[in-house]
């Protein structure tokens, strides 16, 4: 008999094992399938243990992304203790300045991993691990990845604290669940559940159609519906009318009890006539198509009014895979004298449910003439490097750095390249080049490529020296421009004077900033040994825990230099007085 035993505990392979054995000794094997097989409890504990109120939802749509996970409220404090939801293992902890902040991975017996982001510090047997790793790479951002033994945790034990760190606009808890390949999954489905008897909210709904051939209401673009209430569930439109092939659009939100926060929906489904021809579920999404999102949402009418309309519908180019029914990709034929009763209903996890009624009428109209491109405009392939000489300036558009193929004008005069500033995504960052040798010498180690904003503010964009070439990479279209940083970055101590006595300070912070480009890096020294400091972005603050290490003396030498991007240095140096 082969027994094939999946590890309960630590990420070691399967473990197949031959048992031989009498047949009267069946009661033996019984006994020791507890040995092998040890009991699980699928369901997931709480991260909190306070009531849960959510701040954002799975699958909430967010600028180039989906939300990956809940964002749990905290009170509006920091500290709250964060419990492991199952057994497992610390598989990988991540520090950086921004996206989730402190990050703790935890990876279960079920092939699951859950994430907590955001964190103010983890317990005590983590940071001690962590901290020591930090001080030998020298660097407070880091990304470790620990043996199955070296930080083993049970479900319910206090893993961390939160907080507000790294990308958070206020204090909560990120928390995610992963699946074996990287997948984020909805946490609702393990248990993590709020209370919630709130309908999802229609704000909007639009039709549009697809092609030139196509009409909404004689008119060959988007058009906004009217709807009212017929009870506190189903909403009915304006009654349409439309030709050849359409879709639809809504704007729609979801509350729970007793929060007013506007969170995404967990199930949209469109039917035509009874039959269902469109569903999508927020269950599982890739990160590597995460930024497909751009697809998912009506992008033009979002760069206007910074709104997303989220389209019932699949472009060819969408490679979105959250679709769980499409029936000609949701797109509607509409034929002359025919009637058709479409509705739209809209769900969140706990079923609660919204449906609008769009009644539409078919009516023949004359074809619409597609709009010409100026015959100035640089067409754009996407599936092809597209590269393209404007005056000094190279404008380059990698392969699928666009989803579809557009046109664009681009214009340049000797200080400024124009690129029009067009409501259209882009999956890739576009490349401007400036050559080096046009840049006056003694200016070129400042050099940066910017993005012009209102006032002639200008925006660093990464930029990179190669080649006697100077390059930056954007995401979006506007005017850009050679700018110089030749100032450096600035320090001032927030909570101590120089020369003092510091005997009775758990801290020393620091505020720094780059008035341009932006800080880079940054290190610290205390009598010429490397110590870590916390970098808080949003404040713009370095704090140094003394409990790190014991000083040897009274009197210390504190160096901190800090490094904007253009390689600008400034360095601060003082000494004080600590006892041992």
């Amino acid at each position: 008999m082969i027994l094939k035993i999946k590890n309960s505990y630590f990420d070691f392979p399967d473990i197949k094992i031959t048992i031989i054995m009498p047949k009267n000794n069946l009661f033996i094997f019984l006994l020791l399938i507890p040995l092998f097989l040890s009991a699980q409890d699928s369901g997931l504990r709480k991260p909190l243990d306070i009531p849960l109120y959510l701040s954002g939802t799975f699958g909430e749509l967010r600028s180039n992304h989906f939300h990956s996970g809940l964002d749990i409220k905290t009170q509006g404090r920091e500290g709250l203790p964060v419990y492991a939801v199952d057994d497992g293992y610390v598989y990988r902890i991540k520090i950086s300045r921004n996206g989730y902040g402190k990050a703790l991975y935890i990876k279960h017996p079920s092939g699951l991993v859950s994430v907590y982001g955001h964190l103010k510090k983890f317990n005590e047997r983590i940071q001690s691990y962590i901290k020591q790793k930090q001080y030998k790479k020298q660097s407070f951002e880091i990304e470790v990845f620990p043996y199955a033994i070296e930080l083993p945790v049970k479900k319910g034990e206090i893993i961390a604290y939160s907080g507000n760190t790294g990308g958070s606009s206020g204090a909560h808890l990120h928390f995610e669940i992963r699946n074996i390949k990287e997948h984020p999954l909805n946490p609702m489905s393990y248990g993590i559940t709020v209370e919630d008897t709130v309908r999802p909210v229609i704000r909007n709904a639009f039709a549009y159609p697809l092609d030139f051939h196509s009409h909404i209401n004689l008119k060959n673009q988007r058009v906004k519906l009217n709807f009212k209430p017929v009870n506190d569930s189903v909403f009915i439109a304006d009654t349409i009318l439309a030709n050849g092939k359409i879709g639809f659009g809504i704007e729609s939100f979801d509350r729970q009890n007793d929060s007013y926060n506007r969170n995404g929906v967990y199930k949209i489904r469109m039917s035509v006539n009874g039959l269902p021809v469109y569903e999508h579920i927020m269950q599982e999404f890739s990160f590597y198509r995460s930024h497909y999102i751009n697809t998912f949402i009506d992008y033009s009418y979002y760069k206007k009014y910074r709104r997303r309309i989220q389209k019932l519908w699949v472009e060819p180019y969408n490679l979105l895979q959250i679709y769980s029914l499409l029936i000609d990709d949701g797109m509607i034929e509409i034929n002359n004298h025919n009637y058709y009763n479409i509705e739209i209903q809209v769900f969140d996890f706990n079923g609660n449910r919204t449906q609008l009624i769009v009644p539409v009428t078919g009516y023949s109209a004359k074809s619409f003439e597609p709009k010409k491109a100026n015959p100035g405009a640089y067409h754009i392939k996407a599936h092809q490097n597209n590269s393209f000489q404007i005056g000094n300036w190279q404008v380059v558009f990698p392969e699928k750095a666009a989803y579809y193929d557009f046109d664009i004008e681009i214009n340049s005069d000797k200080n400024e390249l124009k690129i029009e500033d067009k409501a259209i995504p882009l999956h890739k960052s576009l490349q401007i080049k400036y050559p080096l040798n046009q840049i006056d010498k003694t200016l070129q180690a400042y050099a940066y490529i910017a993005k012009n904003g209102k006032k002639n503010k200008k925006y660093y964009i990464y930029s990179l020296k190669k080649n006697d070439t100077l390059t930056g990479y954007s995401k979006y279209f506007g005017n850009f421009s050679i700018a110089y940083d030749s100032v450096k970055p600035y320090i001032k101590p927030l909570n101590f004077k120089p020369k003092a006595r510091l005997n009775n300070y758990r801290y020393l912070k620091f505020k720094i900033g780059d008035k341009h480009t932006g800080i880079n890096k940054y290190n610290g020294y205390i009598d010429n040994e490397w110590i870590l400091l916390e970098y808080d972005y949003k404040k713009g603050t370095l704090t140094y825990d003394f409990s790190d290490k014991k000083l040897q003396g009274n009197r210390h030498q504190l160096k901190i230099i800090v490094t904007d991007k253009m390689g600008n240095t400034r360095e601060y140096s003082t000494y004080f007085y600590r006892n041992p």
